[in-house]
């Protein structure tokens, strides 16, 4: 079929109609790329600061703070050298509650702590 030069093709056309399709194809996966990234390290953060904040008393929480939750691993970085031994001798209840409170998929099964600067973390 050709079209000629002077005439306007028509709204409802083939082009249109396949266009329309593609996007809302297209819109489906942007959709659930969203989703996906919604899931990601943004929101495991928030729950790893979730738990612990519930599993820790409020003085701990101004002298630690959590890093990273890899392997299994939940690395907190601490104020000073007393705060890591206050913190060692407690590790085990902490870990239990912070497991408790843990909304993600795997949960802590240690606690590393490291002395550190928390005004850059």
């Amino acid at each position: 079929m050709t079209t000629r030069p002077d005439r306007e093709p028509r709204a409802g056309g083939r082009k249109n109609a396949v266009r329309k399709s593609n996007a809302g194809h297209i819109g489906k996966i942007l959709d659930g790329l969203l989703r996906t990234w919604e899931r990601g390290p943004a929101r495991k953060g928030d729950a790893v600061r979730a738990a612990w904040a519930a599993a820790t008393k409020g003085e701990t929480k101004k002298h630690a703070r959590p890093i990273s939750l890899k392997r299994g691993v939940l690395l907190v970085l601490v104020e000073d050298s007393s705060w890591l031994y206050e913190l060692t001798i407690e590790k085990k209840d902490i870990l239990k509650r912070f497991n408790e409170n843990y909304t993600g998929r795997k949960k802590a099964a240690d606690i590393r702590f490291r002395v550190g600067d928390l005004d850059r973390h």
